[in-house]
């Protein structure tokens, strides 16, 4: 017959639970595949209670040569940018990576390092394998903020076209700097 746990030992298997589950989710966001280049096409749909909304879809090229599209992004609402924050749904979905490969140096910056929309905790700048730690690109923000974060990731963020209802942005990784003393 099994022993009956008490309510501190099932809360203590749950946060385990809980931990193993954060933890596993730090793995995959640090092994996720690189990317060559991102299009992201927003197409602005009209919704009576909210005026326009974005539904926001990707199609990404790999490193490795293979591609991806992406689940259709969506928000409403009012009262903050809903473009850039289907944006920061494709950047955390395909390139959360760039944040875990971030010198400590630019994190503890924060004067000169990380532009705004790049949050990190700090858990996750002393211990990047602890299951507190955690990173992520902020939507809401304005979507000129990209270029910037782009940047500071070893991008480019890009307007390709805009129009009445839609808009498409490209971001491309751009090959990494060689170091000027080898």
């Amino acid at each position: 017959m099994r022993k009956k746990l008490s309510e501190s030992e099932k809360a203590e298997r749950q946060a385990q639970r809980d931990a193993a589950k954060r933890l596993a989710a730090l793995s995959a966001e640090k092994a996720q595949k690189p990317v060559k280049e991102i299009s992201i096409t927003i197409e602005w749909k009209r919704s009576v209670m909210w005026g326009f909304n974005p539904h926001c879809e990707a199609r990404v090229i790999y490193a490795d040569g293979s591609y991806d599209c992406s689940p259709t992004f969506k928000c409403s609402g009012s009262g903050y940018d809903k473009e850039s924050t289907v944006i920061a749904d494709v950047f955390n979905h395909y390139l959360k990576h760039k944040l875990w490969q971030l010198p400590v140096e630019k994190l503890q910056d924060r004067e000169n390092g990380l532009p705004y929309g790049i949050y990190c905790n700090k858990e996750s700048i002393t211990d990047s394998n602890s299951s507190s730690a955690y990173r992520h690109y902020s939507g809401g923000i304005g979507t000129d903020c990209y270029y910037r974060i782009a940047e500071c990731i070893g991008g480019k963020f890009e307007r390709i076209s805009t129009g009445k209802t839609f808009d498409v942005y490209k971001y491309i990784d751009l090959p990494a700097k060689a170091d000027a003393n080898v």
